[in-house]
């Protein structure tokens, strides 16, 4: 026990007032004479020993009283082990969330605005010569300069909801270094959040002594939120006036049910579908919205839903490109042996531009232009062809290999497998076989059939094939197979590329698959998925590069990346990478939307950020698993600020100095007023 002002227990001197009216209580008596005194006696014997009774009970509470009143004004507290107990001047980091989820409501108005008023009251408690600093999710180096307290104050007011959020173990580190900076003895640290669970990590946090740290708990009254999480396709290519199927993801945080919410599709801002959709409580649903698209080759979308408050969550951008056509390379042997098959597959349909070489007259710097090459029963691979295709599908190009009929050189083809982590080619087996299996859960086939596992379904007959010889390290999947379990046609990955290797030749004498009506879809939707996955959006927060067109911009033009309305634009830093051009934003976008990339005055392509999902879940660490996380992860000099009806300011004496207790002695200084009123009044002589 200690006391804030132990000078006023001076005063406790004051206790020998009472005890030295008790001892010198000169009270005369008068003396009365009587004939027989012997019944007078045993009534004055009890008389006198319930009055000196009386008399000894008030002097003790008249001490008490004294004593009581003297301790008040003393204010004895218990130490606090969290508490600073060096002096000099003060340096406060004060952390303040202002995430999206704290956008939330209570009964102070949003949870950043009782977290800006908090943090002003701890300001308020400062000294003169103490120092504060405002941290936020930002981590802006201008934001977290060393103020006096009315500056903090003023600086307060311009703090707003960001994108960002940031792991809890990041945040503490962060105070912590700025406070080793500060040159002050006391070293103090505030965190004023909601303390989500998606974002309570303190993995590597390494926390130091002498700095006491105090989380401040901030709690929306209702927890609920709706958000739209993600968006997809499932078609790789997008084509000028085919519909679209757009696969929307809505999950609802909340503990109770929603029905019929609306969502709505805009396409270039033009609305173009709508729907309604039900979520049960903590439930996920998938709405289907179909469309189809303008005329404009940059698609840029966005999806709409309506839910307050949280509403960061509500919007979700999108940017893809319509397919004008896919280019694809077939490579004959010679100009003799034309596969008019594939010419007539990939030449006739509009949807892809076939070019068509010979293997002895390439122009090898063409090759990067080409989403799909066929190697059309070429005899062999030279190595300058094979280095090529290397450098061509390190780029994310697609490779189709169709075996020669006769004349193979195995060991040039089995050397470029090799070097692609790729199946080597063996024998050839003269068997008679049918293909026995179709690999219907393949992108290739979807759509393809009407139903999976077709009994009794005429497939194509192989008179001879090359067998295929795997080994432990290669991975492949399987799109057809052999009655006898044999490989007919094998996909490899290379990198983001696909190598399928086909182990019949489209001679007649090998096989009827070139007649075959699964010839045309195996076929059309290998070049069909050779065109990349469009990535729809970006997210903010994430420092990721962005993919640019590979091109080549005349000197003085640059990349420049716009807001649809021009109100916005920055350049890129641009980096090749891998053979790719990559474009480095370095956090120059802070608002989710749409944009537009541009060369001069060329509109190139479009990009789309969205604000990261994880503060949409409305989890958050209660004060007992906030205090078991910081003493699991080593943190000792610390405290939680219970959400209790006391103002902050008190909290704070207790964190810092201790549990104060003049309250009481005040309490008990009135108590034993009132028994020594009553041992008056009451107890008569």
């Amino acid at each position: 026990m200690n006391f804030l002002f132990p000078s006023f227990l001076y005063a406790l001197s004051a206790i020998s007032i009472p005890i030295i009216i008790h001892l010198f209580n000169f009270r005369r008596y008068k003396k009365l004479y009587f004939s027989n005194v012997r019944f007078l006696k045993e009534v004055v014997q009890e008389s006198h020993s319930k009055s000196k009774l009386r008399q000894l009970l008030v002097l003790i509470c008249r001490c008490l009283i004294i004593a009581f009143l003297v301790f008040a004004f003393a204010q004895p507290f218990i130490p606090n082990k969290q508490g600073v107990t060096s002096g000099g001047s003060k340096a406060v980091s004060i952390f303040i969330d202002n995430s999206f989820s704290m956008m939330g409501l209570n009964q102070n108005g949003t949870l950043l605005d009782d977290a800006k008023s908090k943090a002003e009251q701890i300001a308020k408690t400062l000294n003169p010569a103490d120092k504060v600093q405002l941290v936020s999710q930002d981590f802006s180096a201008m934001q977290e300069r060393w103020l006096n307290k009315d500056e903090f104050i003023e600086q307060l007011k311009g703090l707003k909801v960001s994108p960002s959020s940031r792991m809890l173990g990041e945040i503490l580190f962060r105070q912590e270094d700025n406070l080793n900076h500060s040159s002050c003895n006391v070293k103090e640290a505030f965190v004023i959040s909601d303390f989500q669970k998606s974002v309570s990590g303190m993995a590597q946090y390494k926390p130091e002594s002498g700095i006491s740290e105090a989380f401040i708990p901030v709690a929306a009254e209702t927890k609920n939120n709706v958000a739209i999480d993600t968006c997809w396709f499932t078609t790789p290519v997008h084509l000028p006036g085919r519909s679209e199927q757009l696969y929307v993801k809505i999950i609802n945080y909340s503990s109770s049910a929603i029905s019929d919410k609306p969502i709505k599709l805009f396409i270039n801002g033009t609305e173009k579908a709508t729907a309604s959709f039900s979520i049960p409580a903590n439930g996920s649903f998938i709405v289907t919205l179909s469309y189809v698209p303008d005329k404009s080759i940059l698609q840029q979308g966005e999806l709409k839903i309506s839910d307050y408050p949280i509403t960061f969550d509500d919007d979700v951008f999108f940017s893809y490109r319509l397919s004008t056509g896919v280019p694809v390379l077939c490579i004959h042997p010679d100009s003799l042996k034309i596969n008019t098959s594939l010419s007539y597959l990939y030449g006739k349909d509009s949807l892809f531009t076939l070019t068509e070489a010979t293997a002895n007259h390439l122009d090898y710097s063409t090759f990067p232009q080409y989403r799909l090459i066929i190697l059309d029963e070429v005899s062999g691979i030279t190595s300058g062809m094979s280095h090529e295709l290397i450098r061509y599908l390190t780029k994310g190009g697609d490779l189709f290999i169709i075996p020669p009929a006769s004349g193979m050189d195995r060991d040039s083809y089995n050397s470029f497998l090799t070097s692609i982590n790729a199946s080597q080619i063996g024998n050839i087996d003269t068997t008679k076989l049918k293909v026995g299996k179709l690999n219907y859960e393949s992108p290739i086939y979807s759509g393809v059939f009407e139903k999976k596992e077709h009994t009794n379904m005429d497939l194509p007959v192989v008179y001879k094939h090359y067998k295929i010889l795997h080994n432990t390290k290669t991975s492949f999947e399987n799109l057809m197979k052999l009655d006898n379990g044999d490989d007919m046609l094998d996909i490899f990955q290379f990198n983001q590329s696909h190598i399928y290797l086909l182990t019949v030749s489209l001679a007649d004498v090998y096989s009827n698959f070139r007649k075959h009506a699964i010839f045309v879809p195996t076929l059309y939707n290998i070049g069909l998925f050779s065109s990349p996955q469009q990535n729809l959006y970006n997210i903010l927060g994430k420092e990721q590069p962005i993919e640019a067109p590979d091109m080549n911009l005349a000197q003085g033009r640059m990349f420049k990346i716009k807001s649809l309305n021009d109100t916005f634009s920055f350049l890129p830093e641009k980096r090749i990478v891998n053979d790719k051009t990559m474009l480095f934003l370095h956090n120059q976008v802070s608002a989710a939307g749409n944009f537009k990339l541009t060369a001069g005055d060329s509109l190139i392509s479009g990009y789309s950020f969205n604000y990261d999902r994880k503060e949409s879940q409305m989890n958050f660490l209660a004060p007992t698993a906030l205090d078991s996380l910081c003493k699991n992860a080593g943190v000792t000099n610390f405290s939680v600020l219970p959400s209790t009806g006391d103002t902050l300011p008190a909290l704070l004496t207790e964190v810092n100095r201790g549990k104060f207790y003049w309250k009481y002695c005040i309490l008990l200084a009135l108590l034993f007023l009132a028994i020594e009123e009553c041992l008056l009044r009451l107890w008569k002589e």
